[in-house]
């Protein structure tokens, strides 16, 4: 089934002063990231490049960020399922990406 994507942003030091972040897109497999949302991906793919999740109720988030530590920019990637998939095929993903519930 495909229909998943992986966003992302980066947070600096810089931006975290404002409470944002300084930058957000997409994350194509390969690991590219593009401003404009890719072809939707299977869940093979969307799971090649996640890290360990929660569940944030509508998608999954990593709960480690990926830290450059030559720059301070830290990139956290988020799994987005499709609309349509079903509450059992989303616990299943939730097993899949060893994702705690938040809250």
């Amino acid at each position: 089934m495909r229909g998943f994507y992986v966003t992302y942003d980066i947070v600096t030091h810089e931006s975290a002063e404002h409470g944002d972040a300084a930058e957000r897109g997409f994350v194509s497999p390969g690991g590219w990231h593009s401003d404009d949302r890719p072809e939707p991906m299977t869940l093979r793919e969307a799971l090649d490049l996640m890290g360990c999740c929660e569940d944030s109720g509508n998608w999954f988030t990593e709960t480690d960020g990926r830290q450059n530590y030559s720059t301070g920019e830290v990139e956290t990637r988020s799994l987005h399922c499709p609309r349509s998939i079903s509450a059992a095929s989303y616990d299943r993903v939730a097993l899949m990406l060893g994702a705690r519930r938040r809250g």
